[in-house]
C-alpha cells in the first residue's frame, strides 16, 4: 500500500509536468487523459500497484526530465505571522524528508537568518551584484550595497524542535564555518538528534526571525522581502553535509500567512493585494521543487492594469515589436501569466518595464527553443539604492533606480533589465554551484540580455537613439569592455572560484560580460541552428539539475560531432596545402569535431584574443585580374576562426575564412578590381583585445570632453583643465589627449589668472610591456614661475582589491626659473636662474585592516652639481595619512605632512603652507611660503542622505565633511619654536555626479575659516579640491 501511494503521488507529479510543459493547444486532451486514468486506476488497487503504476511511472519518467525527483526533496509545511513594526517572523514549521536520502540518528538545517547575527570578524562580505558599465559607487568605501543603512543585526531564534508525536527532540546550535567571509558563522546551524526508530520522517519546528535593515533578505521604509526565513534541511552527499550555501536546498512548500498589518503580499505561487490585517491566508502548495520560498509584503504596492492591451514600446506598436522572424516562431500556445507590481509613482515606467520582460520571454522562447520557465511571472519593484536586478524563481525583483530614470534613459534601464532576466531559466531553473559556476546564473542571462538588446535596436545601437556623441554602445561598451578589464596578477578564468578571488568586482565582470561575448562568439562559430541544438539539448537536460561547465561542452559536442565538426554548409579542411580563393563567407570543418580547444581558451584559461592585418601586396594578372596577398599575424595567445574581408574598387567585398591557428598566414584574393580595404573580423563578431589594427585603413575621430573610444578607431579628445598655485593662481586651458599603441599624448595650452601669463604642458608617455606597471614620459611645460623639460620612468604595483600597492618614481629635468610673480619679495629671495634637478618619488597604500587605511609618500629633489645649475639645495617632504572607518560611510581621516630645505632655495621651490592640500583656511600667496612646514588636519566625513538623488544627472555617496587644520612654516632652521601656529577650520559637502550613469564626476566645495588670525580673516571658498578663492 505504502508503495502504491508513493508510486500514486509520483504519477501525478509527472502529469503535472507534462501539463505544464506541453503546449496549451494539446493541454485539454493531456487533463483528459489524467481523469480517465485516475478513474481507471481506481478499479483496482492491487493491479496499480503492482503492474500499472510502477510501469507508468517508468514510461513517464523516461520521456521528461523531471531533475530532481519530487519525493526526494523536503516537503516544507509552515504558518508564519509577521510582526511588521518588529520586523518579526513568528512560526511553526513541519518537515517531511525521505529517510533514505539522510543518515540515520541526525539531521542537520541551516539557520540563513543568522549570517546576519553579528559582524564577522574575518571582514566585509564580497557581495555578488554584476557591476555595472562605469559604476563603482560600492567599491571605495566597502559598503555592502545590500545594506543601504550599513550593517543591521538579524537572526534565527529556535524555540523548540518536536517529532511527529508532539515529542521534544534534542538539538544543538553551532556554528558554520564552511560559510563565505562577510556572513556571520555563530549559529549558523542546527543539529537534531533523531531517536530509533522514528515512526514518521517529520519534525515539527518553532522559530523567530528578526529581519535586518536589508533589500532581499529584510525590511526597508515599511516594506519586506527574504527568500531565506526559515531553518533549511540541508543535503547529505551520502558522506557529509553541504554547508556552505554554494548549491540549492530544493525544497516544496505550503505556507499559510498572516500579517500585523494590510498589505500586499507576492510569492512564487501567489499574489494577494490589501489581505487584510491578522486574517490567515493559506497559499497554494508548490507542484514542483524550488530553490526557495520568497515572501514579499509591502502595503504600497498596486498592480499594473494591462486592460485593453499593451501600447508597445516607447514608438512602436505591439505589431513592430513582434514582426521580427524569431517572435513570429514564437509559439504563443505555450502561454504565460505577467503580472508587474509597482510603487505607485512610477505607473510608465512599469508599464515600459512589463513588455520589455514579455518581449524578452517570446524572445528567448521563439530564438532558442527554450520551453516557459513559469507558469506565472511576477515583476516587482523593491528598495535598493543599485540598479542590478535580482530574480528569485519566478519574481523579477527591480530596484527603484531603474523606475526613477527618466524617458531620456529608457534604453538604458531596458539593457541592464535585460542581462538578468535570462536567470528565469537559468539559476532559477537550471541550477548552479554559485562559487565556481557563476556564469550559468550571472553570464548566460547577460548572453540573452544582449541578444534581445541588438534584435530590438540594431547590432551597433547605443544606449540613446538620437546622438553619437557620449553614446555608448551597449554591446562594445556595456559589454565588450566590461568583458575586457584585466588585471595582469589578478587575472583568473571565468571557471573559477569566487571566493578564492583576489578580486571579486573583476570576478563578477568575467562570469557576467565575458560569459556573455563567449557565447557569441561560440553561436557565430557554430551558426545559430547548430548552437540551438546544443543549448536546448542542455536546458532540457538540466531542467532542475545543477549545471556545469563540463556538462554545457558535453551537450555542444555532442551536436557538433552529429554534423562532423563542420560549423557552416561551405566548409573547406583545416590542412590544405593551398589556399582556397574567393569563397562566400566560408567557414571551416575541423579535422577533430571536439570543442576542448574552445572551452579549455575561454573558460579554463584567461588569454586574450588578437590578431592584425599585416603586409598586403598585389599584382596585375596578364588577362587583367589581380591577385592579392594578405598577411594575417596571430599576436594573442587565443585562436578561432577569422573572417578576412577584401573590397575591391568597384565596391565588390570578397570574404575567405581562415581557422586562425598559425602565427602568420597568407591568404590570396583573385579579383576583377584592385583591393581597396582589407580588415579582418568586419562584422567584429571576436571578443579582441585591440581592432585597430584590423584593418588596412585608420578611424578617426575628435571629440570634445569625453566620449567612449572604440577598439577599433583613434579618438582624440579635447580636455579642460584646471590647476592652481601660489605664482600663477588658479589657470584654465582646452588640451587634446589621444591613445594609441601604448603610447598617450597630452598637451595643453592654458592661462594664469594672477600673473596673465600664458601656459603650457605637454607630455608623452608610454608603458613598457615586458614589465607591467613600468612607464616612462617625456615632458616639456611652463608652470609656476618654471620651465622645464625632462624625462620620468615610473614603476607602480598591481592594484589588488583591499591589499597594499606602492611605486616610485624617478624624473631628471632641466628648468628655466623666471620672474612670474606679481607680488612683492624680500630682497634676498630668488626666482630667475637655471638648474637642473633631480627629483625621486615613493607612495604607498596599506589597508592593515577593512576597517583602517595607512597611505604615505616621499618626496626629494635634488639640483645635481655635475650638470650646469644656478642653485644649491636639498627639498624633501612626506605625507602620511590614516582613514578610520567608524560606521556606515563615517570616516575620520588624521593628515600630517612635513617638509624641509636645506642650501638656498628659489621662490618656486619653497612650500605653500596656504593651499587647498595645506591649511584650507589660508590663501595661495608667496608671503605663506617657507623653507620649512609642518601640517596636521582632521577631517570627519558623514552621509547627509543615505539615498542617492535620481534623474538625468543624479548625485550619489552625498557626504558632509567637518575639518580641522593646524600649521606653520618657517624658513630660518632655528626658529620652528617661534613660527606663528595657524589654524583653520571649515566645513563642506561632496558627492559623486552621476551623468546619466554613463561617467562619474566627483564635485567637492569646502568653505575655510581662519581662526584667531591677526592677519587673514576671510574665508577661502575650494571647488574640487584645487580651485581656491
Amino acid at each position: 500500500m505504502l508503495l502504491m501511494q508513493k508510486e500514486y503521488r509520483l504519477l501525478e507529479f509527472m502529469l503535472f509536468k507534462l501539463q505544464v510543459n506541453k503546449p496549451s493547444d494539446s493541454l485539454s486532451k493531456h487533463l483528459r487523459f489524467k481523469t480517465s486514468l485516475v478513474s481507471f486506476i481506481s478499479l483496482s488497487t492491487r493491479f496499480q500497484s503492482l503492474i500499472l503504476l510502477p510501469a507508468l511511472a517508468f514510461i513517464i519518467q523516461a520521456n521528461i526530465s523531471l531533475g530532481v525527483p519530487l519525493e526526494s526533496v523536503p516537503q516544507y509545511q509552515i504558518e508564519v505571522h509577521y510582526h511588521s513594526e518588529q520586523k518579526l517572523l513568528e512560526g511553526k514549521m513541519q518537515v517531511r524528508y525521505s529517510p533514505e536520502h539522510y543518515p540515520s540518528g541526525e539531521l542537520l538545517l541551516s539557520l540563513p537568518m543568522n549570517r546576519f547575527r553579528a559582524k564577522d570578524p574575518r571582514g566585509f562580505r564580497r557581495h555578488r551584484l554584476v557591476p555595472i558599465f562605469s559604476l563603482e559607487r560600492f567599491e571605495d568605501d566597502l559598503e555592502d550595497p545590500l545594506f543601504p543603512e550599513g550593517f543591521s543585526m538579524g537572526g534565527n531564534n529556535i524555540l523548540s524542535v518536536k517529532d511527529a508525536s508532539g515529542r521534544n527532540l534534542e538539538y544543538h546550535l553551532e556554528p558554520n564555518a564552511d560559510l563565505e567571509k562577510g556572513f556571520s558563522t555563530i549559529h549558523g546551524l542546527l543539529r537534531v538528534k533523531l531517536p530509533e526508530p522514528l515512526k514518521e520522517p517529520e519534525l515539527t519546528i518553532e522559530f523567530k526571525t528578526f529581519l535586518p535593515v536589508h533589500t532581499l533578505e529584510g525590511g526597508l521604509n515599511g516594506s519586506m522581502i527574504t527568500s531565506r526565513w526559515h531553518p533549511i534541511l540541508l543535503n547529505w552527499n551520502g558522506q557529509q553535509w553541504i554547508k556552505d550555501g554554494n548549491t540549492p536546498n530544493p525544497g516544496t512548500w505550503q505556507v499559510t500567512w498572516s500579517a500585523s498589518k494590510v498589505g500586499s503580499l507576492i510569492t512564487s505561487v501567489s499574489s494577494d493585494q490589501d489581505h487584510p490585517a491578522s486574517e490567515k491566508l493559506v497559499l497554494p502548495q508548490t507542484r514542483f521543487p524550488l530553490k526557495s520560498f520568497p515572501l514579499i509584503f509591502s502595503d504600497r504596492y498596486k498592480l499594473l492594469n494591462q486592460e485593453g492591451g499593451q501600447k508597445g514600446l516607447r514608438g512602436e506598436t505591439s505589431d513592430d515589436i513582434n514582426n521580427s522572424k524569431d517572435f513570429k516562431q514564437a509559439d504563443l500556445k505555450d502561454s504565460y501569466q505577467l503580472e508587474s507590481y509597482h510603487f505607485r509613482d512610477y505607473p510608465d515606467r512599469a508599464d515600459l518595464i512589463h513588455q520589455w520582460v514579455s518581449k524578452f520571454i517570446t524572445f528567448v522562447k521563439a530564438r532558442y527553443g527554450l520551453k516557459q520557465p513559469w507558469e506565472k511571472i511576477r515583476v516587482v519593484a523593491v528598495e535598493a539604492e543599485y540598479e542590478h536586478v535580482t530574480v528569485i524563481n519566478n519574481l523579477i525583483l527591480i530596484p527603484l533606480p531603474n523606475y526613477k530614470r527618466s524617458g531620456f534613459l529608457d534604453r538604458r534601464v531596458l539593457g541592464l533589465v535585460s542581462l538578468s532576466l535570462g536567470q528565469l531559466w537559468f539559476g532559477e531553473k537550471i541550477w548552479n554551484d554559485e562559487d565556481l559556476e557563476l556564469w550559468i546564473s550571472r553570464g548566460i542571462p547577460a548572453f540573452l540580455g544582449l541578444r534581445l538588446f541588438e534584435e530590438h535596436y540594431g547590432k551597433d545601437a547605443g544606449i540613446f537613439g538620437f546622438i553619437d556623441w557620449m553614446n555608448p554602445r551597449f554591446r562594445e561598451h556595456f559589454i565588450e569592455d566590461m568583458a575586457l578589464s584585466k588585471k595582469e596578477e589578478t587575472s583568473h578564468p571565468i571557471y573559477a572560484s569566487f571566493q578564492a578571488s583576489e578580486d571579486p568586482r573583476l570576478h563578477m565582470m568575467k562570469v557576467t560580460y565575458k560569459t556573455a561575448m563567449v557565447l557569441s562568439m561560440l553561436e557565430y562559430m557554430l551558426g545559430p541552428q547548430l548552437f540551438k541544438k546544443g543549448f536546448q539539448s542542455f536546458t532540457e537536460n538540466h531542467w532542475l539539475k545543477v549545471g556545469s561547465v563540463k556538462n554545457f561542452q558535453s551537450e555542444f559536442e555532442a551536436v557538433f560531432q552529429q554534423n562532423n565538426g563542420c560549423i557552416s554548409n561551405k566548409s573547406f579542411s583545416e590542412e590544405l596545402p593551398e589556399p582556397i580563393q574567393n569563397l562566400p563567407k566560408s567557414k571551416v570543418c575541423f579535422t577533430h569535431p571536439e570543442l576542448n580547444w574552445f572551452f579549455d581558451q575561454w573558460f579554463r584559461e584567461d588569454m586574450e584574443l588578437d590578431y592584425a592585418l599585416g603586409s598586403l601586396k598585389t599584382q596585375k594578372l596578364e588577362e587583367g585580374d589581380y591577385l592579392s596577398e594578405v598577411e594575417v599575424e596571430k599576436r594573442g595567445k587565443v585562436r578561432m576562426p577569422v573572417d578576412v574581408m577584401l573590397l575591391t574598387e568597384d565596391g565588390k567585398e570578397v570574404n575567405q575564412i581562415i581557422t586562425g591557428t598559425k602565427t602568420k598566414e597568407t591568404i590570396i584574393f583573385k579579383t576583377n578590381s584592385p583591393p581597396e580595404k582589407v580588415s579582418l573580423d568586419p562584422d567584429e563578431k571576436l571578443l579582441e583585445s585591440k581592432r585597430v589594427n584590423n584593418h588596412s585603413f585608420s578611424f578617426h575621430r575628435v571629440r570634445f570632453a569625453f566620449d567612449w573610444k572604440r577598439r577599433r578607431e583613434r579618438l582624440w579628445l579635447l580636455i579642460p583643465g584646471v590647476s592652481s598655485n601660489a605664482i600663477d593662481g588658479n589657470s584654465y586651458g582646452i588640451g587634446i589627449r589621444h591613445h594609441f599603441d601604448g603610447y598617450r599624448i597630452y598637451a595643453i595650452p592654458a592661462y594664469g589668472t594672477k600673473n596673465k601669463r600664458f601656459l603650457y604642458q605637454i607630455n608623452l608617455d608610454w608603458d613598457f610591456s615586458d614589465i607591467n606597471g613600468l612607464s616612462a614620459s617625456l615632458t616639456s611645460k611652463e608652470y609656476g614661475g618654471v620651465r622645464s623639460e625632462g624625462l620620468r620612468i615610473s614603476f607602480s604595483s598591481p592594484e589588488r582589491y583591499n591589499q597594499a600597492s606602492f611605486g616610485f618614481s624617478v624624473s631628471i629635468l632641466r628648468e628655466g626659473l623666471f620672474s612670474a610673480s606679481t607680488e612683492q619679495l624680500e630682497d634676498d629671495i630668488e626666482e630667475s636662474g637655471k638648474n637642473n634637478v633631480f627629483i625621486s618619488t615613493h607612495q604607498a597604500r596599506i589597508p592593515l585592516t577593512d576597517l583602517y587605511n595607512l597611505e604615505w609618500s616621499l618626496i626629494n629633489e635634488q639640483p645635481s652639481q655635475e650638470l650646469e645649475t644656478d642653485f644649491r639645495y636639498t627639498k624633501s617632504s612626506g605625507n602620511i595619512n590614516q582613514t578610520l572607518l567608524v560606521g556606515h560611510r563615517k570616516w575620520i581621516v588624521f593628515s600630517m605632512k612635513y617638509g624641509t630645505t636645506g642650501g638656498t632655495p628659489p621662490l618656486q621651490k619653497k612650500f605653500q603652507l596656504g593651499s587647498p592640500s595645506t591649511l584650507r583656511g589660508f590663501p595661495q600667496t608667496v608671503k605663506l611660503m617657507y623653507d620649512y612646514l609642518a601640517v596636521a588636519s582632521l577631517d570627519f566625513k558623514l552621509p547627509l542622505f543615505h539615498a542617492p538623488l535620481w534623474g538625468d544627472v543624479s548625485a550619489t555617496n552625498i557626504q558632509g565633511v567637518l575639518f580641522y587644520d593646524q600649521g606653520k612654516g618657517w624658513s630660518d632652521p632655528n626658529t620652528p619654536a617661534k613660527a606663528e601656529l595657524r589654524e583653520d577650520a571649515g566645513l563642506g559637502i561632496e558627492w559623486v555626479v552621476d551623468t546619466v550613469s554613463l561617467f562619474q564626476v566627483p564635485i567637492k566645495f569646502e568653505v575655510a575659516y581662519p581662526l584667531n588670525d591677526s592677519d587673514y580673516k576671510k574665508p577661502q571658498y575650494i571647488l574640487l579640491g584645487t580651485l581656491s578663492w
